[in-house]
């Protein structure tokens, strides 16, 4: 069932990338950031880019050897992938998707890119969408996630707090949108639930970057 904020985020997200379907724009890829999975996952692996957007980082890993997969909420947002993969002559598969119900089978893909995703996901989301990228990767296979740090915005005035830690714009350009700052989400219970911690570090901006690898144990109840 969804609920009023899960349409207030779509409304975002949709209006966000129409603006990217009408001037016909792709941001540079986060290259530097997926040279963390290079060394884990196999070449002509499967790599789900979760929260694609507009498809520059799954263009990008087509074109350095892996199968790519773009999965996005906003179905403008796919639409700009297609459009992009026509244009930039690449291969990939796009698709609409809910990051809290993956429409692929267990052990579907050798990687998953997250790249702020997660931050976006109240914390009921936040748990089903990893326990998602958990049910669908290989054993062994790597999840690259980032999140981001919005201590900022607990001055600004057109966001509302809510009790698991999510900050929903209300009002502005951003209406609608919900972030998590990645220090109120729990991350360190992660290796309970069956991941192992590659990587662990802050970027320059002060964005977290963890890299994961799901191991053979059952998740945490």
């Amino acid at each position: 069932m969804k609920t009023e904020s899960d349409t207030n985020s779509r409304q975002y997200w949709d209006r966000t990338w129409a603006r990217f379907l009408k001037h016909q724009g792709m941001i540079a890829p986060a290259a530097k950031l997926i040279q963390h999975m290079i060394p884990h996952v196999p070449r002509g692996g499967w790599i789900l880019d979760l929260g694609c957007g507009e498809g520059r980082n799954t263009i990008y890993m087509s074109r350095i050897g892996f199968q790519g997969v773009g999965l996005d909420l906003s179905p403008k947002a796919i639409k700009v992938l297609a459009n992009n993969l026509f244009e930039e002559e690449a291969r990939g598969v796009c698709m609409v998707g809910d990051a809290r119900a993956l429409p692929f089978a267990v052990g579907a893909f050798d990687g998953i890119l997250a790249h702020h995703l997660f931050d976006h996901l109240d914390a009921k989301g936040f748990s089903l969408a990893i326990g998602e990228a958990f049910r669908v990767l290989k054993p062994g296979g790597i999840l690259l996630l980032t999140m981001g740090n919005f201590a900022a915005l607990r001055a600004d005035k057109k966001v509302v707090f809510r009790d698991d830690g999510s900050i929903v714009f209300t009002e502005g350009a951003n209406k609608g949108m919900l972030v998590r700052h990645f220090e109120d989400v729990g991350l360190e219970n992660l290796p309970g639930q069956g991941w192992q911690v590659q990587k662990d570090e802050l970027a320059p901006r002060g964005s977290k970057i963890l890299l994961l690898k799901r191991t053979g144990a059952a998740r945490a109840a």
